[in-house]
């Protein structure tokens, strides 16, 4: 995989807690380190919202800014230099009041960006929340699942966006049924139906491809094979995609009533579960210590960054909140040099990370930045 985007430099201004902040990235992997509240996390959050609408922290636009400014919004920013397909680019987000409202701008090199910047290049985190996945709700898993597809599909988060779209619409239309809205509530839920089974489809093609990374035996970290556990993905297993396209169909008919009074869609590619078992053991991941948990987490994003491999124009950050905390050092390095000979640019938070830097093999490749300096 070659590298094909590399942030040189970042600039904070009003962000949170930084009034202002400039940092120079000069290797591969990044170390930022500094005290408890010192805004290292800001950093990455920063970042991350280039390629996401709310970023890893999923904060509102209006917690993005400093308390302390008083000014007018042009003074908020967060722009970056950076190298982009061996060309240097410049991106810059701000925020614009629209209304009562706010609105994120993008611009790249000073114009505009009408398409999705996560078309030009895209971020993946890890935060310590992750790592309780498997104590947590089918939909953390799920939304763990397609974030790593969105990372290498941008169809996929199109479709996942026009989903969402579609049954909001579907909805509103229960809730104001006529025979005038008839028609379109049974175009609404054939395209519901339509783009369902695309993603289901498109989850289970991803799955297919990770469980051969998953299953490696020369690996540190323990085989594993992943699936899904949905009303949908069982149906897929045995049937035709058209014609579990006219049984969603009809479901969502059938649950007109029933979806009208819970204000939710109750037949959906949305109910769903990623899954991931230990093949020595056959266990499932939620029933393993958390110690345990941990380790197979790194599991599966150590074997993510294998299927990288496997896409050599792919646009992508890595970023780590404070994973030192919450893992064995062993299983850390090992993610660690496998971006690194993969040429992904890294960023990851410490305390202090100064073991890191006290290791040989490390010293060249990684950049240590002392926020606290």
């Amino acid at each position: 995989m070659k590298q094909n985007i590399r942030i040189e430099k970042l600039i904070l201004s009003n962000y949170r807690n930084h009034k202002f902040l400039e940092l120079y990235f000069k290797k591969n992997i990044i170390l930022i380190c500094g005290k408890n509240g010192s805004g290292k996390t800001n950093i990455l959050e920063s970042i991350s919202l280039i390629s996401s609408s709310a970023g890893l922290k999923s904060s509102s636009l209006k917690e993005l800014i400093n308390k302390d400014l008083f000014g007018p919004l042009e003074l908020f920013g967060v722009n970056m230099q950076l190298l982009l397909n061996n060309k240097l680019a410049t991106i810059g987000l701000g925020i614009k009041k629209s209304n009562s409202s706010m609105q994120k701008i993008i611009k790249i090199n000073n114009k505009k960006y009408n398409e999705r910047v996560s078309e030009t290049f895209k971020v993946f985190w890890i935060v310590p929340k992750t790592i309780f996945l498997f104590q947590d709700s089918p939909e953390s898993r799920r939304g763990f699942l397609d974030q790593m597809i969105c990372s290498i599909n941008n169809l996929y988060k199109n479709n996942l966006q026009i989903y969402q779209k579609y049954k909001k619409e579907r909805i509103r239309l229960l809730k104001n049924l006529s025979e005038e809205t008839s028609e379109w509530l049974d175009i609404i839920e054939k395209k519901i139906a339509l783009t369902g089974v695309i993603i289901c489809d498109e989850r289970r093609n991803f799955i297919k491809n990770l469980n051969n990374f998953l299953k490696d035996k020369n690996s540190i970290f323990p085989s594993l094979f992943a699936s899904l556990d949905g009303q949908l993905d069982k149906l897929l297993t045995d049937n035709p995609a058209i014609s579990v396209e006219e049984i969603f169909q009809r479901n969502l008919k059938l649950n007109r009533k029933k979806d009208l009074l819970t204000g939710r869609t109750n037949f959906s590619a949305n109910r769903t579960d990623f899954v991931i078992k230990n093949k020595e053991s056959n266990l499932d991941a939620k029933n393993h210590s958390t110690g345990e948990q941990k380790v197979i987490i790194f599991s599966i994003i150590f074997s993510f960054i294998e299927f990288l491999e496997k896409s050599p124009d792919s646009k992508i950050i890595f970023l780590l909140d404070d994973v030192f905390s919450f893992l064995d050092q062993n299983y850390i390095l090992a993610v660690l040099r496998k971006l690194n000979n993969l040429n992904v640019q890294t960023l990851l938070t410490d305390i202090r990370g100064e073991w890191i830097m006290k290791l040989n093999s490390f010293k060249s490749i990684v950049q240590k930045i002392n926020i606290d300096d």
